[in-house]
């Protein structure tokens, strides 16, 4: 039997203990990475990257999707909801076309929503909640 991985354990801590906010910034965090490799994968022809890092994007911005609350977060899942659907898309023709440059506009918008997910998150651990997403 093989030891636990040190990294690993981390990870499962990580995610076990986050509140939803901080979930929220590790999925984007995790989707520019994706998004990042699936564009680097385009200009060197690495089909195998390639295809993995889409397919990593595409699930991550449907967890995203997932997590959206109508109800509580009204108008504003309601946006966000319309804004991953747009990153779907964008996403899949730019796999489609081998176009690395359409992934430039949703890598920019994903890094702003991260930001914003990641002041909300450390207000919310502060217990600063005034300003909120």
């Amino acid at each position: 039997m093989r030891p636990a991985n040190p990294y690993n354990q981390y990870l499962d801590t990580s995610f076990s203990t986050a509140s939803p906010a901080r979930l929220v910034v590790m999925t984007y965090d995790a989707s520019i990475r994706a998004l990042r490799e699936a564009a680097r994968s385009i200009r060197d022809n690495d089909y195998e990257s390639r295809a993995r890092s889409f397919d990593l994007a595409l699930a991550l911005i449907s967890e995203l999707r997932k997590s959206l609350n109508p109800e509580k977060g009204g108008e504003i899942a309601t946006k966000l909801d319309s804004l991953y659907q747009f990153f779907t898309r964008e996403t899949l023709l730019s796999n489609a076309t081998s176009d690395p440059e359409r992934l430039t506009p949703i890598i920019s918008l994903m890094t702003e929503l991260r930001q914003t997910w990641d002041k909300a998150s450390k207000q919310e651990a502060t217990g600063n909640t005034e300003q909120s997403v």
